[in-house]
């Protein structure tokens, strides 16, 4: 698989990432962000650092695509502080080969996966695509990932990954694999993820029920996922342990905690319904708990699903 190229990529990447002293400064233009679209030809747009306006263009490759930028400039585009890689889906392995294969990028460029009109929402973003990445990566409503995540995940059996995605003019998550898009996630399902890959803090949750209603502050959790074997079965447990508090006193600390668990374990459990069982994704490292437990059932992933039973335990600790 054409993937599979990337292991050689990724050894190089140390060598990519730079700028060269011999080089004038003055005679570039520094990409912040680039949108880029597939149809016949490769369609972008791209945002320079300290300009407002955005410049278009197109090629049959990505990079002609970039060097017609070029020539509407007065400078040479430089992409190796690019911070944002928006992209449509049907080619986005493809333009992360490209990027990697032959030109100077910094692998923690964050990738955003746009399902329509890429380059048109780098032009109405007004240059604050990382931000708001981070933004949403700190409410815990997805998970970050940068090209080095991305490739990575595509290099696993499964072959996919989840990437951060625009739907409906909010950021959610995406189930990609190779040059396609899977599906996307909703908002609960995507607050799923961020519990299950452990990457949630310093947030508020609301809790209501008919008898009370209050936000739970969230410090920081540790996720943990391990598997075990039950006969044919495999049980994969996890353990999520919670540090923080209600913020309402008056409730009983049991209670508070009680409800928290429930709501964790209905977001991850509708996450887990949604990728694992609808999309045969593996998105945060199941096969690896199984490799650890050194559990073989003969079985490659896709076949391996329906022997999983999934189970939760929610600590909380104030």
């Amino acid at each position: 698989m054409k993937i599979k190229k990337l292991i050689y990529m990724l050894a190089l990447l140390p060598l990519l990432v730079g700028c060269d002293e011999n080089q004038e400064v003055r005679s570039k233009s520094f990409i912040k962000e680039i949108g880029a679209d597939y149809s016949d030809s490769q369609q972008i747009s791209l945002r320079l650092f300290g300009s407002d306006e955005t410049v278009s263009g197109s090629g049959k490759t990505l990079f002609s695509a970039i060097g017609n930028c070029e020539n509407k400039q007065n400078k040479s585009l430089f992409s190796g502080h690019l911070e944002v890689f928006a992209v449509s889906p049907e080619n986005m392995t493809d333009n992360l080969m490209t990027l990697l294969a032959n030109n100077r990028i910094s692998p923690s460029c964050y990738v955003l996966c746009v399902p329509e009109d890429a380059a048109g929402f780098v032009e109405e973003s007004g240059g604050e695509l990382a931000e708001l990445i981070e933004t949403n990566g700190r409410s815990g409503i997805i998970v970050t990932k940068n090209i080095n995540a991305v490739i990575n995940d595509y290099l696993e059996d499964d072959g996919k990954s989840a990437v951060p995605a625009v739907k409906d003019g909010k950021l959610t998550m995406a189930v990609t694999g190779e040059n396609e898009l899977i599906g996307l996630l909703t908002e609960e399902e995507s607050r799923g993820l961020c519990w299950l890959c452990g990457t949630v803090e310093d947030i508020y949750i609301p809790l209501e029920t008919k008898d009370f209603k209050t936000d739970f502050y969230v410090r920081k959790i540790n996720t943990r996922i391990r598997a075990e074997q039950s006969g044919e079965k495999i049980n994969i447990i996890i353990e999520i342990k919670i540090n923080g508090n209600s913020q309402n006193d008056s409730i009983d600390t049991e209670t508070i905690k009680k409800h928290t668990a429930e709501l964790v374990s209905s977001l991850c459990s509708r996450t887990i319904a949604k990728t694992v069982t609808g999309m045969k994704a593996d998105l945060f490292g199941i096969e690896k708990s199984i490799s650890a437990a050194r559990i073989d059932i003969g079985k490659n992933w896709e076949e391996t699903i329906p022997y999983l039973n999934f189970y939760y335990k929610i600590k909380i600790a104030e």
